[in-house]
């Protein structure tokens, strides 16, 4: 198994184009959908028999307290990202014609744009949902030396058939 991932481990240089967002359904109510229903419930409401006003005080407390929650949630994932700068990294990342492809490298800085968390690997970035692993710099080195072994063997056994079929 780590023959295949060692094997895998590339360095890229590209610069990062985040795909387009898909479309995906979801029965989860965010934010949105909770205060669309309350403004809903608030026009069709009985004018001759009101809704409590507790209950509408407690509905939109419900929504704020939503609300904070997910800012919390998207500050946590930022700071996360911010975390890695200085660490050495695994992605498992797609490109642009759709293979899977793993990079490894150092994690020069963190931004975000466009309201996604990007990581900065060999001067190219990718998207922190495409973290695969966090490794310690030792283990990076073995990594990238069985790789490069890898690569080498699979030259010279290239060239010793391309021998022999001459």
């Amino acid at each position: 198994m780590a023959d295949s991932v060692i094997g895998n481990i590339t360095s890229a240089s590209s610069s990062y184009t985040p795909a387009a967002k898909k479309n995906t359904e979801s029965n989860d109510l965010d934010k949105n959908a909770f205060l669309q229903l309350l403004v809903t419930q608030m026009q069709y409401q009985d004018p001759l028999n009101p809704g409590d006003s507790t209950q509408y005080m407690s509905q939109l407390a419900q929504y704020s307290s939503l609300e904070a929650t997910m800012n919390i949630s998207t500050t946590l994932e930022k700071g996360n990202a911010l975390n890695l700068v200085g660490e050495y990294v695994i992605m498992n990342t797609t490109d642009s014609a759709g293979n899977s492809t793993m990079v490894s490298g150092l994690v020069e800085y963190a931004t975000v744009k466009d309201g996604e968390t990007l990581l900065s690997i060999n001067d190219t970035y990718y998207p922190a949902k495409d973290l695969d692993s966090v490794v310690d710099y030792d283990y990076y080195l073995f990594l990238k030396s069985q790789s490069e072994n890898a690569l080498e063997e699979s030259e010279s056994n290239k060239g010793k058939e391309d021998k022999a079929t001459e």
